[in-house]
């Protein structure tokens, strides 16, 4: 996919930007950055440091936590799926290596980024932040659910 699609569009499909209103997710499209990945290439590695988070527009991505040579796949997204979203948190370490299983088209939305729409749209900065907690939690029941249901 070449630059021709939309950036609101994209974003609007992602359930993280849903509760933003039309004008804060056209600041966050204009300065969100369009990121091409061929089959195989690595977004990023386990302990990379995290600088923005990316959403799905085209094509597949694999997660895959690593720990020396065990290399086991966690997750498969897709668009309108979003990923290292802790990194406009904490801007901590990547948890797990992501690559493109297809030939991709990504949105990055940068730490530097996020505190900007910050200044200028505090509403909508406040939903982001609370759309990045519920899906965090999420994850952290799933896994708590996976834990327990493994012994």
């Amino acid at each position: 996919m070449n630059e021709a699609f939309d950036r609101v569009e994209a974003l609007q499909a992602s359930p993280l930007f849903a509760d933003l209103l039309p004008l804060e997710k056209q600041y966050l499209a204009d300065l969100a950055v369009h990121r091409n990945l061929a089959e195989g290439d690595v977004l990023f590695e386990a302990g990379d440091v995290g600088d923005a988070m990316y959403v799905v527009v085209s094509g597949q991505l694999i997660v895959e936590a690593v720990d020396g040579d065990d290399v086991r796949q966690v997750a498969t997204l897709e668009a309108p799926d979003f990923l290292g979203e802790m990194a406009l948190i904490d801007k901590g370490p990547r948890a797990a290596r992501v690559r493109a299983s297809k030939d991709s088209v990504l949105l990055a939305i940068s730490h530097d980024n996020i505190f900007s729409f910050a200044k200028v749209h505090r509403n909508g900065f406040t939903w982001l932040v609370v759309n990045i907690a519920k899906n965090l939690a999420g994850r952290l029941r799933n896994m708590n659910a996976a834990a327990f249901s493994q012994g």
